[in-house]
């Protein structure tokens, strides 16, 4: 019953930092503020056209002076300002649009709908404009074009599978754009000459498909870059064809930047670091500078100011242009002095900005007010809603005598502070989640720990047993005050659960053994299954807290690595025989490999060759288990071998993969497993040896660089060691526990991130597509990440008799060494700083807790495809039934 229990709780913890800091950021219930026309100002400019160039750094527009944008260079050394905006993580598409058209960072609540739809509607600058015309990529538009304005929404979009096949040309995404932009133009110039307060968006998504193929920096890239910075200069100049009154502002930026490798999502420098270009209608020629950075734009000079913002600070300052109120739920601020207007128009614009911040505020202080225990629970002392009264008030004095530089200057303090506050009251439990979660996790370790040991004898159990009512007693009484506590308090429901949880965790622990273990066996477990000493003890828990590090710093895991392969390896074999120098020559090349740069994005068709005779190598080297193929399993995989180095050669020429050798990669994959779970072979090593040759050609092709060599000699070593202990009497399951897992998160980061889960390289799918299709992209980047795994899982398993044996004892180690970790990554993450920080470190979380569960999974995998369990017995009408009764089972088959 544990395994289940390990589900539920891991699933719990991991909704756990949802709660904690991925609440939703949308309030509800605003009331948009007026537009500064009501005021009796006219706006500078009467359109606003929004040009966002998808996946395009900084880097790669300041590269070599501004050589590779020669055509918007002309633009900023003539007018406007130019620089640099950084957005915050995750730099992905979608989270970068809603960024820059309504001054929010993404909802995170929007994971649950696979983030298609957005859970809470939320205002936008498309919304407070009185016409909008949009064109791009559908799951762009589609982000947008639900969001009601009464018909003066107007959207088109295209199909976002696209070919990304190298002799694809990016720009046909842009020019698609470009043309119905021109169309519109012509057929509406009259009506639209007339119009004000309307906003064009244009996404061009060619940079950021070019990037992905090619990679940032490679000649293909730069000509799409030639091609699309081109591309805005004309239709730049059809604007002002048709509109020749110039009041037209125009902003070209990013939603996100790119990686060398072609990759986006995490919170690196490239990623983060998107340009800007600001010029047209009411936009300053000069603007503050604090930073004092400059650029050169062209080889001659002289420099200029290299301006920096916030990417949310963009919202505000282009609903101002343009004369309308920042959207409801906008976090952006105004930055000072981008606008050539008049001191009384800015100072407006800032006053709105700050009451469309306050509203924010005070709705969510009021909901905190609403509490039964209101009066005695802290408030936002910096901003009371005296200071907000009297700030109201003198703006309207201010104004009055014409002093807008102060005005403007107040604007910008309660702007500041309206964002801590909205922070503070979004935050308001945080403090108290953390110490309920750590409360659970200490309550399911101390779970783990009486499972592990079960001897009823002990003086944890007997004290236990004599105080089993008082213990009740205890936590049912704190429940109901608690209970009662937060319902006064009217405390969101999905809080008060994760309060309660640890009651919940720590009556399970602390029930005496008869009621807690009443499906385990009686006797403790064998001594020499938990034999450890303390040096080992010592050294796993070091190689443990080491492994948190490589989180951080991946070329880590060498050192864990190389200490434990040594330690656990150096007396098993026989002093200066092959087998020793074969393994030690094994372990100091692997623990070279994450060293490497990262395979992420990185393609080699040398070292894939490498990996591809390796692979046959391997596989056919033993005479008993070449003997013991089927003549289709050498044949079929000897053939995607073949296909996968053809693929490699096509796309690194240009051309594209035919459609025959792209049915048969998908036909092998089906394949692979299919071959292995219908195979009637008996014996463990024979199963285990197709298992090694067909998911060692499955892997091959989703590889791009050295990946298979890796994979293919950690599993050659792993069979070595394991089969070398396999001799000696000394066992210790914690050691093998420690052994699955550093050989799992070795196989993650020798290679390659686990943040290539959501930074990938689509042309690891050369084999398999030619079109871009995200989902199904990241299906095979999965796929690649979690075959390693259950080659690993298999190897274990076929090659340890200790293990078969006490499995149940390993899991639970197991169990304990990844929630300690996670207890780390708990306490290693950050509520303040930059949002960059913060994400990383709950990423980490988040990655830890659900490692703890795939490894259950594929470890099921493994051993039903190496038919330890029998196929008929798998139904999912009992797939719980043997999860409870996995030790029964296992008994069974040996």
């Amino acid at each position: 019953m544990w395994i289940a229990y390990a589900l539920v709780v891991h699933v719990l913890l991991l909704g756990s930092i949802f709660v904690i800091y991925f609440r939703s950021p949308v309030i509800t219930g605003l009331t948009p503020q007026k537009r500064p026309l009501s005021y009796g100002l006219e706006a500078p400019a009467n359109r606003l056209v929004l040009i966002v160039t998808d996946g395009f750094r900084a880097d790669s527009f300041f590269e070599e002076n501004c050589r590779y944008v020669p055509h918007l260079r002309d633009i900023f050394v003539r007018e406007g300002v130019v620089g640099v905006s950084r957005t915050r993580v995750p730099t992905e598409t979608r989270p970068g649009h809603i960024t820059l058209i309504a001054g929010l960072y993404e909802d995170p609540s929007a994971v649950l709908r696979g983030w298609k739809k957005n859970p809470i509607d939320f205002d936008t600058l498309f919304n407070r404009s009185s016409q909008t015309y949009a064109w791009g990529a559908e799951d762009v538009i589609s982000v947008f074009s639900h969001l009601s304005n009464g018909g003066k929404m107007h959207f088109r979009s295209y199909d976002h599978e696209l070919d990304f096949s190298p002799g694809y040309d990016a720009y046909e995404q842009d020019e698609w754009v470009f043309k119905r932009v021109r169309f519109l133009l012509q057929r509406k110039s009259e009506a639209l000459q007339q119009a004000k307060n309307v906003v064009f968006f244009l996404h061009l998504l060619g940079l950021d498909t070019a990037g992905h193929v090619h990679k940032p920096g490679a000649p293909k890239f730069r000509q799409t870059v030639d091609k699309t910075e081109k591309g805005v200069y004309n239709i730049y100049q059809e604007f002002e064809r048709v509109f020749p009154d110039k009041r037209t502002a125009y902003l070209m930026t990013a939603d996100h930047g790119m990686t060398d490798s072609g990759a986006h999502g995490a919170g690196s420098p490239h990623e983060t670091d998107t340009p800007f270009v600001l010029w047209g209608a009411g936009v300053a020629r000069s603007a503050p500078n604090p930073g004092g950075k400059t650029f050169m734009p062209d080889n001659e000079g002289p420099a200029m100011p290299l301006h920096e913002l916030e990417q949310a600070q963009l919202t505000p300052l282009m609903s101002a242009l343009v004369g309308l109120p920042p959207p409801m739920n906008n976090f952006g601020t105004l930055p000072v002095g981008y606008m050539n207007v008049s001191k009384e128009y800015e100072a407006v614009a800032a006053h709105l900005n700050a009451l469309q911040l306050l509203e924010q505020y005070a709705v969510l202080q009021e909901q905190h007010k609403k509490g039964f225990f209101a009066d005695f629970l802290s408030d936002f002392d910096v901003l009371p809603s005296s200071a907000v009264k009297n700030y109201e008030e003198g703006i309207l004095k201010l104004h009055k005598n014409r002093e807008y530089s102060h005005s403007l200057a107040k604007s910008q303090v309660i702007m500041s502070q309206a964002l801590e506050g909205i922070d503070y009251y979004h935050g308001y439990y945080r403090r108290a989640l953390l110490m309920s979660t750590t409360s659970t996790f200490l309550g399911w370790i101390f779970y783990l720990y009486r499972l592990l040991s079960r001897n009823r004898a002990g003086t944890v159990e007997l004290i236990l047993e004599r105080s089993t009512k008082w213990v009740r007693l205890s936590l049912a009484s704190y429940m109901v005050l608690l209970v009662i506590c937060l319902l006064s308090q009217r405390t969101p429901l999905d809080i008060c659960f994760y309060l309660l949880l640890p009651n919940f965790v720590w009556l399970k622990a602390l029930q005496p053994w008869n009621l807690n273990f009443s499906s385990s066996p009686s006797s403790a477990y064998s001594v020499p299954a938990l034999q450890t000493t303390m040096g080992q003890l010592v050294l796993i828990i070091g190689c443990a807290e080491l492994m948190v590090f490589t989180f951080f710093e991946r070329r880590l895991i060498s050192v864990g690595f190389f200490a434990f392969a040594c330690y656990n390896g150096w007396g098993s074999f026989q002093p200066k025989s092959r087998d020793f120098f074969s393994w030690l020559a094994l372990v100091l090349i692997l623990a070279c490999f994450p060293l490497l740069p990262l395979s992420v994005g990185y393609q080699n068709g040398y070292l894939l060759l490498a990996g591809v005779i390796t692979i046959l190598i391997n596989s056919l080297w033993s005479t008993r288990a070449r003997l013991s193929y089927k003549n289709h399993t050498k044949y079929c995989n000897a053939l995607i071998l073949l296909l996968t180095i053809v693929c490699a050669y096509l796309h690194s020429i240009g051309r594209k993969t035919p459609i025959p050798l792209k049915l048969a990669s998908w036909m092998f994959l089906v394949y692979a497993f299919a071959s292995i779970v219908l195979s009637k072979e008996p014996r463990l090593e024979q199963r285990l040896a197709q298992i090694g040759f067909n998911l060692g050609s499955l892997y091959a092709t989703l590889c791009t660089s050295y990946e298979a060599v890796f994979v293919q000699l950690l599993a050659i070593e792993l069979g070595i060691s394991l089969r070398a202990q396999n001799a000696q009497a000394e066992r210790s399951v914690l050691r093998l526990a420690f052994t699955l897992l550093l050989y799992t998160f070795f196989s993650l980061f020798g290679s390659g991130n686990i943040a290539s889960i959501s930074s990938f390289d689509p042309n690891i799918a050369r084999c398999y597509l030619s079109h871009f299709a995200p989902f199904v992209i990241m299906g095979l980047v999965l796929l690649k990440l979690l075959v390693p795994v259950v080659l690993i899982m298999s190897v274990v398993y076929a090659q340890s008799e200790f293990v078969r044996q006490h499995e149940e004892q390993i899991f639970i180690c197991l169990l304990l060494i990844c929630d300690v970790m996670g207890l780390n990554f708990l306490f290693l993450v950050r509520n303040q700083g930059s949002w960059l920080d913060i994400g990383t470190s709950i990423s980490h979380f988040v990655i830890m807790e659900v490692t703890t569960l795939v490894i259950l999974l594929l470890f099921y995998t493994a051993k039903q495809l190496l038919r330890v369990i029998p196929p008929e017995e798998i139904q999912v009408k009992k797939l719980l039934l043997r999860l409870v009764h996995w030790d029964a089972i296992s008994a069974k088959h040996h």
